[in-house]
């Protein structure tokens, strides 16, 4: 994961693209991509795929590199194929239970793994979210409230909703299921952000 700045910097440069390129195609700042390159700075991994999208490079290969990814949608995801990433310097662990590169997805599932005492660990997306608990516990903020999730709790949270997972002295897993697809290899349009 140390090179993952120095991968996405060779991925620009291979293109031929300035940071200013490249923001104008993800919608990040150039501060933050050059925060990103020098490995200054933390993605979420909503930024690391629009970085990915504008790049027309699956976010696998970042992490996999040694493996062949089968761009063939598939119903069944070994074990053994499943991708776990961890972004940048977050403490959060993800997961991915569905294949890499589905065509046309209707929803992503991942397990989210919180060890304890996370700091806040902000989140928005344009898809829905729905979670499960599976082990642990985890405090939850969306808008003003917060809700404290155990094993067997689930939620519901709208698209564009902003919402901060918090952990305290015990580690958390949560079933994540989000109407999004996260992994994409086409560039779409955005708003400038930062860390998103």
């Amino acid at each position: 994961m140390d090179d993952l700045g120095s991968r996405l910097r060779a991925a620009r440069i291979e293109r031929d693209w300035t940071l200013e390129a490249l923001s104008e195609r993800c919608g990040l700042s150039t501060g933050f991509l050059s925060q990103v390159e020098r490995g200054q700075s933390t993605l979420s991994i909503v930024s690391l795929s629009a970085i990915c999208r504008a790049l027309s490079i699956p976010i696998a290969t970042l992490f996999s590199a040694d493996r062949p990814i089968d761009e063939q949608a598939h119903a069944l995801t070994r074990a053994s194929e499943q991708l776990h990433i961890r972004v940048g310097e977050s403490p959060v662990t993800y997961r991915y239970l569905t294949n890499q590169l589905p065509s046309d997805p209707i929803v992503e599932l991942l397990i989210a793994e919180f060890p304890p005492d996370t700091a806040p660990c902000e989140s928005h997306h344009e898809g829905e979210e729905l979670g499960y608990v599976l082990s642990g516990r985890v405090a939850l903020t969306v808008g003003t409230r917060t809700y404290t999730l155990r094993a067997g709790d689930s939620y519901r949270i709208p698209p564009s909703e902003k919402h901060i997972y918090t952990t305290k002295r015990t580690k958390a897993r949560v079933l994540m299921a989000v109407t999004q697809r996260f992994v994409e290899t086409e560039a779409r349009p955005g708003t400038k952000k930062g860390a998103g």
